[in-house]
């Protein structure tokens, strides 16, 4: 149940593949005929088409610039490079599975112009957008909508098939058509979904579905967490860096506000190394918490059971109950951040609404030596 070419074929495209890796320029017509035959392959090669938009690209651009002359020559750019040699290393052993159309997986995906959602098997995905991701198309973001729902689905998957459920027809054409030549950032995009696919033998089918069927990946995109999408503003991190050193795990964060490589999100997330981090033992890692005010005293509980150490990050409030622990579990001298309207920043509101007042503490925490009498004391 495979497409594969016959050996024939895949020696004269090979032979064509060699030539343009040895060559700086071509007549854009025999530039197009080579072309043509990996176009006439693709059938038969699993992602074939993925590796020849950039080609497609290159022609469709060399003929604007020469008044669609196919006499006149083109230089081949170097960043041809990697699917000329994509296509060198398969065309003699590539074939292609006959699709049942059985897929493993039904994924909806949605975006909106504050954020992105994503829902599987009655769970849901999403989030907010960064402040660079906002200033892109609609177009562009559902595409990246449908390459975070699938980090955060199917990220474990291998060879299987995967229906995506998409409300947006220019979305749903650079996918399944593995990119296109017009909009060079819609294929880029399109060109890292199936990139990531191709990785794990996953391949991917858009089907339309109305927005009013879209419901629950539309609600997450529009799910507005903003109370909990506050961070410290880097140049105050920087000086928690300097002064504690580096943290290896950010405790409370999400893909857009980590402050470290690997993080923990509180609910399905595609770069997450893991969710819930009240789940996982802290004694492992030197961590950095900047938690939502609401759990701080959940979070020193967590200190002590654990008996772990890292950064903390808190309100300068004495009055709380919770502070005269926080200040026991600290083991270094506290860094005190004085009320900046810069000093914590979000992707969706430019000022804390409590700019003017508030006082920001740092230090060290250590629950390794904290006796549980003083701790019961403290509660």
């Amino acid at each position: 149940m495979t497409l594969q070419l016959p050996d024939r074929k895949r020696n004269s495209i090979l032979k064509n593949l060699e030539m343009l890796l040895t060559t700086k320029s071509i007549r854009i017509r025999e530039f197009a005929r080579v072309l043509g035959s990996l176009t006439a392959a693709c059938p038969a090669i699993s992602y074939g088409w993925l590796h020849t938009k950039s080609l497609e690209r290159a022609k469709y651009m060399a003929l604007q610039r020469n008044a669609d002359n196919y006499n006149a020559f083109m230089a081949i750019p170097n960043k041809l490079h990697d699917d000329l040699i994509w296509w060198k290393n398969h065309i003699l052993i590539a074939s292609n599975r006959i699709r049942q159309h059985k897929y493993e997986m039904e994924l909806f995906t949605d975006a909106s112009l504050t954020g992105w959602g994503a829902a599987c098997h009655n769970e849901k995905a999403g989030g907010l957008w960064s402040r660079i991701e906002r200033t892109n198309h609609i177009n562009y973001l559902e595409l990246l909508a449908v390459y975070l729902g699938l980090k955060s689905f199917a990220n474990t998957k291998k060879d299987c098939d995967i229906i995506l459920r998409v409300d947006n027809t220019t979305a749903i054409s650079y996918i399944n058509r593995m990119g296109g030549v017009q909009y060079p950032h819609l294929n880029h995009i399109a060109n890292i979904i199936w990139k990531w696919c191709e990785e794990r033998r996953i391949f991917i089918f858009a089907s339309y579905i109305k927005s009013t069927l879209n419901t629950e990946a539309d609600r997450e995109s529009r799910n507005l967490n903003i109370d909990t999408e506050w961070e410290l503003a880097s140049y105050a991190f920087s000086e928690i860096v300097y002064t504690f050193g580096k943290p290896d795990i950010d405790l409370f964060a999400s893909r857009v506000n980590t402050k470290c490589p690997k993080y923990i999100s509180w609910k399905r997330d595609p770069d997450a190394y893991n969710i819930d981090a009240f789940t996982l033992d802290w004694s492992t890692y030197f961590f950095y918490a900047f938690p939502p005010f609401a759990i701080i005293l959940k979070v020193l509980n967590k200190i002590i059971h654990d008996r772990a150490t890292g950064i903390v990050v808190v309100p300068q409030w004495p009055s709380q109950p919770w502070y005269p622990l926080f200040k026991s579990l600290s083991v270094t001298k506290s860094v005190t951040f004085r009320p900046n309207k810069y000093l914590l920043i979000s992707t969706f509101s430019s000022v804390h609404p409590l700019h003017g007042q508030l006082f920001l503490v740092a230090s060290v925490l250590s629950g390794k030596d904290f006796p549980s009498r003083e701790y019961q004391k403290q509660l």
